[in-house]
């Protein structure tokens, strides 16, 4: 049913930096993927393969991390999207055609990630190097030979940590009724419970969520794959395999007060091939789906009875979240901004259909298990007639508001407003706030989407370590009387202090500095206390935007190519950065957006260097020491990022030279915190924001950017 996306007339963007293109897809892909398969996408042998390493200088006994394959297949994706077609990354990653076209829709918007398009590639394939070629290969290799031998790439070293057995058979469970809910470290997003070997929650992390108070997991499931589809069974293959394996899961979180929340977005589009047999369900278009319009008796049908059936089969679920807008398409108003053309949906008022399909669901759930909990999420609930949903809420739901919506901003002398994703703001801002007073008339439980550990605005690092940010937050919904919290989207799931501390506050154990002192003691709380108030106000620079989050360098940056020449290419959401500076800086003029990220970094490295005293005092300070380090070199390669745009549209040589002297110390620097962490570049619906290869390869592009500007004098 599934159908690859059409391949663009766009041409893929040049990487000059390598002599041929066949040895950039080497150098993306060793120690990641098999060596016969690097073989079988160029159409040459592996003998080949080894040659052309060991020409570029790179290690040929570098060890094959087998984890890549089901953990880090979205690095390799993004890696070869503009130096290989669809037929070499299917090799690459031995997948079929539908495989693909699965992960491109349903791994959380990859598709949209990539830009929306597949760039014009053509067939790259071995082919002996030119004398030219070889000359430049000759540099690389001494480039790898002089520099990059103490840097191993230890990818997925943490999950290997957590999936050490726990020796106690007495289990810590999570304080406190109040929901505390989370999204699973480092599970994937994707089909994970088909595949017992990738257990998103293996004992120890449950054990270390239990000690920082977290007492639930949401996971992103598909109904037609939990519960067989009663439009076309074959869509639901393996639903069994998967209800055993929730189960289990199910089970094993239970030992540590931990409850699992299946997060439905319900029903899921279907393409046009789908209404051949059922043209009567037919819903609102977006691209080639069409939504299973949720106006028909048969589609209400399946969503009761597949909830109901979900929550007979695991009773023992806690309950479930449910986004009925803007998510993806589901119900035929959920993406809808022109005109309604579904004739029975024309016919209803969007509130009326939103309220049907959760008061479905949480009725579903809720005849099958009276005690399940069903939040009921208002993300993107237009303005206009939010408020009117929530009285038609019939089924004892929690209405639940992402916290930070609507507040205002001014940062650099820019007003704007904030939707979501922000850390370094406080909420909550005024549309939750409405909404939750309309909920508390109707003696609604209440519930706050936050972010603790990290955001958009900072994802490659488990948590930024702004612990008083954390606490600004916690206090003020505190004072809206909110007992239960959605700490994390898909980003933001590993323990840490941020969350231990969240859950300090939530349970009144006492204020911010009484959790410093319980856990450091008096003396060493005191200066880590100033130190965070320095890292919390450079924080506040931070130049907020949804854009700025979205498509600025400040994830991918160390690992993103400085252009000479403009790409032609806008950035992608939470993808490639491109050289597209005008669309990172979102509302702000770009001088602007530069002076903000200069002020941050400025103010970062006095917290740093205050926190740094402390070093020693603490395993886990020490930890955040590391985060605090990391953060700074991600901001100063998106300044320089910033920077070098802005210079060479000033055709400024000298401004950029500088530039690129910065941005290769900084590269370096981070080269070694990945090396002392293999958290850092990790997020969990991206795999890995980068490679060391990467890293390696941002070294070789800078250097030859070098050469270039030099030559050109």
């Amino acid at each position: 049913m599934s159908a690859l996306p059409q391949v663009s007339n766009k041409k893929a963007v040049s990487y000059e930096y390598f002599p041929t293109v066949w040895q950039n897809v080497i150098w993306r892909n060793w120690g990641y993927i098999p060596v016969n398969r690097i073989a079988d996408a160029l159409e040459t042998s592996c003998e080949n393969v080894y040659c052309a390493v060991k020409q570029m200088g790179l290690d040929v006994n570098e060890p094959l991390n087998p984890m890549w394959k089901k953990r880090g297949y979205l690095t390799t994706i993004r890696d070869n999207w503009h130096i290989c077609t669809y037929e070499q990354i299917m090799t690459l990653l031995n997948i079929s055609a539908d495989e693909l076209a699965f992960i491109l829709k349903e791994d959380d918007f990859m598709w949209v990630k990539l830009g929306n398009e597949k760039p014009q590639v053509e067939k790259t394939v071995y082919a002996p190097l030119t004398e030219e070629q070889r000359s430049r290969t000759r540099e690389i290799a001494s480039l790898c030979k002089e520099a990059f031998g103490p840097y191993k790439d230890n990818a997925f070293s943490f999950v290997e940590e957590f999936q050490k057995p726990v020796a106690e058979k007495v289990f810590s469970k999570a304080e406190g009724n109040n929901l505390r809910m989370i999204y699973p470290y480092f599970a994937l997003y994707g089909d994970v419970l088909l595949d017992e070997s990738l257990d998103p929650l293996p004992e120890q992390i449950l054990k270390q969520y239990a000690q920082v108070g977290i007492n639930g997991i949401w996971m992103q499931l598909v109904l037609y794959q939990l519960v067989e589809f009663p439009f076309d069974p074959a869509l639901s293959k393996g639903w069994e395999k998967r209800i055993q394996s929730l189960r289990r899961l199910v089970a094993k979180a239970k030992k540590y007060g931990i409850g699992i929340y299946p997060y439905l977005n319900e029903p899921r589009s279907m393409p046009e091939s789908f209404f051949e047999k059922y043209p009567h369900l037919r819903g609102e278009a977006e691209g080639d789906y069409y939504a299973m319009c949720t106006s028909t008796k048969e589609v209400q049908d399946y969503l009761y009875h597949g909830v109901r059936k979900l929550f007979e089969m695991v009773p023992d679920l806690a309950g479930f979240f449910a986004i009925t807008m803007s998510e993806n398409l589901t119900n035929c108003y959920s993406r809808l901004e022109g005109e309604m053309a579904c004739p029975r949906c024309q016919e209803r008022k969007p509130w009326e259909v939103v309220a049907e399909v959760n008061n479905l669901m949480a009725k579903g759930a809720h005849d099958a298990c009276p005690n399940a909990k069903a939040v009921v999420w208002a993300w993107g609930w237009k303005d206009e007639w939010a408020e009117k949903v929530v009285p038609l809420l019939t089924e004892g739901q929690i209405l639940q508001c992402t916290s930070e919506e609507a507040m205002q901003f001014q940062i650099g002398g820019v007003k704007g407003g904030v939707l979501d994703y922000t850390m370094s703001l406080c909420g909550p801002g005024e549309k939750a706030k409405n909404l939750w007073k309309v909920a508390r008339k109707q003696k609604m439980p209440l519930s706050a989407k936050v972010q603790i550990n990290n955001t958009w605005e900072m994802a490659v690092v488990p948590y930024i370590p702004v612990l008083e940010k954390v606490a600004g937050h916690i206090e003020n919904l505190k004072a809206q009387g909110i007992k239960n919290l959605q700490m994390s989207w898909t980003l933001g799931g590993c323990p840490s202090p941020n969350l231990h501390l969240a859950a300090w506050l939530m349970e009144d154990k006492g204020n911010f500095m009484d959790f410093l002192t319980d856990w450091l003691g008096e003396t060493v709380a005191k200066g880590v206390y100033d130190a965070q108030l320095m890292l919390s106000e450079a924080f506040s620079h931070y130049p907020f935007y949804l854009d700025t989050l979205y498509f600025g360098p400040q994830n991918y940056g160390p690992m993103a190519p400085f252009f000479l020449k403009p790409t032609g290419y806008e950035a992608s959401m939470v993808g490639y950065p491109y050289d597209d500076v005008q669309k990172w800086a979102g509302i702000y003029p770009v001088s602007v957006y530069e002076e903000e990220y200069r002020q941050l970094i400025t103010l970062w490295e006095k917290g740093l260097c205050a926190l740094s005293k402390y070093q020693g005092a603490d395993d886990q300070l020490d930890e955040m020491i590391v985060m605090a380090q990391v953060v700074l070199r991600q901001y100063e390669s998106a300044y320089h990022h910033i920077r070098f745009n802005r210079l060479r549209e000033n055709r400024d040589s000298d401004g950029m030279l500088r530039v690129i002297e910065e941005e290769v110390q900084t590269v370096f620097d981070l080269m070694k915190l990945r090396c002392m962490d293999s958290r850092i570049g990790y997020e969990s619906s991206n795999h890995y924001f980068y490679t060391m290869q990467d890293l390696k390869e941002k070294i070789v592009n800078l250097q030859y950017c070098e050469s270039v500007l030099r030559k050109a004098f």
